[in-house]
C-alpha cells in the first residue's frame, strides 16, 4: 500500500518538473499578418497570416490560431480558426461589416493547451461599394450621350468572391431602367446612347459571387445626372477653368473657359484682381458681344486641338495687352439669370 503511494507521488513529481521547464521567451513569438489595401483599412474578407518562431520541442507540436472580433475583449469572436503548424493564412469566409473597427487576435498555442504567444491588431472595414463617376453637382452634366459608368470596390478572394455587379441607369422622368448584369470589372459603357437633356439616376449592386446572401449591397447615386447637348443645354453653367494653374511652370501659357446657355442671354466674362479690380474682358470679346444664342462655348468641337476655342482664353494680359503680375484672379461669369465665379490662379509670364 506505502509503496503504491510512493510510485504515485514519484509519478506526480515528474509529471510537475516536465511541465514547468522555462520556455525561452524570445523563442515564443507569434506574427499576425492582415494585408491592409488602403492606407490603414482593410478588405472586408482578407487573407490573414499567422507565423510563429519555433519554441523548445519538448512542448511540441504547436499550434496556431486566429479570431476576429467586433470587441477588443473577445468574448463573442465571428470568426474563429487554427492549424496545428508553426505557419497559416487563413481566409475569412464571408463579409465583414463594412465601416466597422475588427480586432484580430492571434495565438501561438503548445501541446499542452498553453498559450505563449499572442499578437493583436485592430483595423476599420473599407466599405464594399463606392460609386465613382458620374457624380458632381445636383445635377451632374455629362457631355456625351455615353457616358462611362465607374465604381470601385475592395478586392476579394474566395471563398466569398470575387464581385459581381448589376448596373442600372433609370429615366426619372418615365422610370425606363436599363440593366447591365453580371459585371465583373468596375467600369461600363451602355453601347445604346442616352437622351439628352434628359435626367437619369443610376445604381450598382454588388455581391460576393459565393457568399450567403448578406453578402450583397447596392448603392444609388446621391444625385441625378443630365446629357447635356452642345445645341441645347438645359441649364446655365460656368465650368472651372483649365488649366489651373497656368503659366511660368506648368504646360499651358494660357487657361480656357467653358460655358453653357440654356437660352439666348446677354453675357459678360471678365477676369479681376484680388482687389476686384477689373483686369480683362473676355466677353463681349472676339466671340462676340451682346445676346449670345443658347448652346455650349469654349468646346473643342469648335475645332481646337487643346480642347479650348482660343477666343475664351486668357493668356495673362489685361485689356492694354500687358502682362499682369502672378497672382490670384476671379473669373466672373454673368448670363441667363446666373452669376458665379471661379478662381484663376496665374504663375507669371
Amino acid at each position: 500500500m506505502k509503496a503504491g503511494r510512493r510510485a504515485t507521488a514519484l509519478m506526480a513529481a515528474f509529471i510537475a518538473a516536465a511541465t514547468s521547464v522555462a520556455r525561452p521567451a524570445a523563442a515564443q513569438s507569434v506574427t499576425l499578418g492582415v494585408p491592409l489595401v488602403a492606407g490603414d483599412s482593410v478588405s472586408p474578407a482578407p487573407p490573414i497570416t499567422v507565423t510563429a518562431l519555433p519554441g523548445p520541442p519538448q512542448f511540441g507540436p504547436y499550434s496556431v490560431s486566429i479570431e476576429l472580433s467586433f470587441e477588443p475583449q473577445f468574448r463573442t469572436p465571428f470568426f474563429v480558426d487554427a492549424a496545428t503548424s508553426l505557419s497559416a493564412t487563413f481566409q475569412v469566409d464571408k463579409l465583414m461589416t463594412q465601416r466597422t473597427i475588427v480586432y484580430f487576435r492571434a495565438r501561438l498555442t503548445d501541446n499542452f493547451g498553453v498559450v505563449v504567444a499572442t499578437a493583436l491588431a485592430q483595423h476599420p472595414v473599407q466599405s464594399w461599394l463606392k460609386l465613382v463617376s458620374p457624380i458632381g453637382g445636383t445635377p451632374t452634366i455629362v457631355n456625351t450621350r455615353t457616358p462611362r459608368f465607374t465604381w470601385s470596390s475592395p478586392p476579394l478572394t474566395l471563398p466569398p468572391g470575387l464581385w459581381v455587379y448589376d448596373l442600372s441607369v433609370v429615366n426619372t422622368a418615365n422610370g425606363q431602367t436599363i440593366l447591365r448584369g453580371g459585371l465583373s470589372d468596375t467600369s461600363f459603357v451602355f453601347t445604346d446612347s442616352l437622351e439628352s437633356n434628359t435626367s437619369y439616376r443610376w445604381q450598382v449592386h454588388a455581391r460576393a459571387q459565393n457568399g450567403p446572401p448578406s453578402d450583397q449591397i447596392t448603392i444609388v447615386s446621391s444625385s441625378t445626372f443630365v446629357v447635356a447637348s452642345p445645341e441645347q443645354p438645359t441649364f446655365t453653367l460656368f465650368y472651372q477653368n483649365f488649366p489651373n494653374p497656368f503659366g511660368r511652370g506648368t504646360r499651358s501659357s494660357f487657361t480656357c473657359f467653358w460655358f453653357d446657355l440654356a437660352r439666348a442671354s446677354t453675357v459678360t466674362l471678365t477676369i479681376y484682381d484680388i482687389r476686384l479690380h477689373e483686369v480683362r474682358h473676355i466677353v463681349p470679346g472676339p466671340i462676340g458681344g451682346g445676346t449670345l444664342p443658347l448652346g455650349s462655348y469654349g468646346r473643342e468641337n469648335l475645332g481646337q486641338q487643346t480642347g479650348c476655342d482660343q477666343r475664351l482664353a486668357w493668356d495673362g494680359r489685361d485689356d492694354a495687352g500687358r502682362m499682369v503680375p502672378q497672382g490670384l484672379y476671379l473669373a466672373v461669369f454673368e448670363g441667363a439669370g446666373v452669376r458665379t465665379s471661379k478662381k484663376v490662379l496665374y504663375r507669371g509670364p
